[in-house]
């Protein structure tokens, strides 16, 4: 055989050497990421939680609004894309934990998820609590069913999870802010007055990807695979899966307003809580006041917005003139008619109306087509048509506070 097919014999296979041991190694790390307990409780806790959305989207309008499998397709591409950000931070803090502390989160999560409250599984509980942890230290750690837990804690010094903790605050706002109103799901209740109103529910679980970092040996690794050298000290990344939840309800407006403001607010919050927590270096206490403050003041958030709503009249509810949009459903006509929540319609091809009922009896005005006058949001009106066919769910898919006169659906 000649040199040069010997030579390029070798470097080929070489390069498949190579290869095989790259593809090795992007599995082990994916591999370490889809075992992740914290993985399987994000995803148990979104099936538990559609499933709740549905059967009340179903109580509402006889028919369920989005499907169950929106609850992980909505959320996804915000998560995975603030998760390559806040890698990024992590890596360039050198942010180290173990896979123990990894199973003590993972069954702090599990503490919350218990209540039921989507809410309460977020870093801001989990990570305030473990740091709470932290500052029980000299009250438990003599206790032979802590000695684990803190010798688990005692390899991580306090500044890595309140950091983290900070982090992940601010993370949690800006998915709030630009993911929180999308898709919400409305519903059907009672006013104080017995009227029925309508009302809209953001329920969101992210599983937000992140990269951290553990000491060099703990996981396989291969010769391709990255190990990081901080203070004479190895270290492999993995890839861990935070959960951030968030709930509101809000009937006295358009969804939009208060959930965005609302991020915004949380996002202001960790950027001081990063300060405490660079703080806790020097002074190690601050990060158990950090644990503390960011558990009461992100309950304060959500029950201080809480109050606030139902001190506001029901903005969806039957008026004088025309029908305040509740909803829409996805693929109907009046989505492509380009209808949004909140607008008002006030006339269907070219008869007034005010509730369901006469809303119904000027749709079979003409069977076949849908002429709409829309006011919308700033209060102008504009014009809106589109053709309805046999078999179409519902003929428009527009959804509808409900009158009392009527108890059977509320869907146009």
């Amino acid at each position: 055989m000649h040199k040069c097919d010997t030579l390029k014999g070798r470097i080929v296979e070489g390069d498949t050497s190579m290869l095989d041991d790259i593809l090795r190694s992007i599995g082990i790390f994916l591999g370490y990421f889809l075992i992740n307990p914290l993985l399987y409780i994000g995803l148990f806790a979104v099936y538990l939680f559609s499933g709740v959305r549905v059967k009340q989207e179903r109580v509402s309008f006889h028919t369920r609004v989005y499907a169950r499998i929106a609850d992980i397709t909505i959320p996804f591409a915000s998560a995975i894309l603030l998760g390559v950000y806040v890698s990024v931070l992590t890596i360039t803090l050198g942010a180290t934990i173990t896979l123990p502390f990894v199973a003590v989160l993972a069954i702090i999560y599990i503490l919350f998820a218990i209540t039921a409250q989507v809410r309460l599984i977020s870093p801001v509980y989990v990570l305030g609590a473990t740091l709470l942890l932290y500052g029980l230290e000299p009250l438990l750690a003599g206790q032979a069913l802590f000695t684990t837990l803190y010798n688990i804690l005692g390899q991580i010094p306090i500044i890595v999870p309140a950091l983290l903790l900070a982090i992940m605050m601010i993370a949690e706002g800006v998915l709030i802010r630009m993911n929180g109103s999308k898709y919400t799901s409305p519903r059907l209740a009672r006013s104080k007055r017995g009227k029925w109103v309508g009302m809209h529910f953001a329920k969101r679980l992210w599983m937000v990807p992140i990269v951290l970092f553990i000491p060099e040996g703990v996981i396989p690794s291969l010769s391709f695979w990255p190990v990081f050298t901080i203070a004479d000290m190895g270290l492999q990344p993995i890839l861990v899966p935070f959960l951030i939840g968030f709930q509101q309800k809000v009937r006295g407006t358009l969804p939009e307003t208060p959930i965005r403001s609302m991020g915004l607010r949380i996002v202001g919050l960790g950027i001081l809580f990063a300060l405490i927590a660079v703080g806790s270096y020097y002074v190690p206490v601050l990060a158990v006041v950090l644990g503390g403050l960011a558990i009461i003041a992100r309950e304060w958030l959500y029950q201080s917005d809480k109050k606030r709503d139902a001190a506001l009249p029901a903005y969806f509810s039957n008026q004088a003139k025309g029908c305040v949009v509740l909803g829409i459903l996805p693929g109907s006509p009046v989505e492509k008619m380009n209808i949004a929540v909140g607008e008002t319609i006030v006339k269907v091809n070219g008869k007034e109306v005010n509730n369901e009922t006469s809303f119904y009896e000027a749709l079979q005005l003409n069977s076949a087509f849908c002429k709409l006058d829309v006011l919308n949001h700033e209060g102008e009106v504009r014009f809106a048509q589109g053709a309805l066919y046999d078999g179409e769910h519902h003929q428009l898919g527009v959804l509808l506070v409900k009158e009392d006169t009527n108890l059977q659906d509320s869907i146009i």
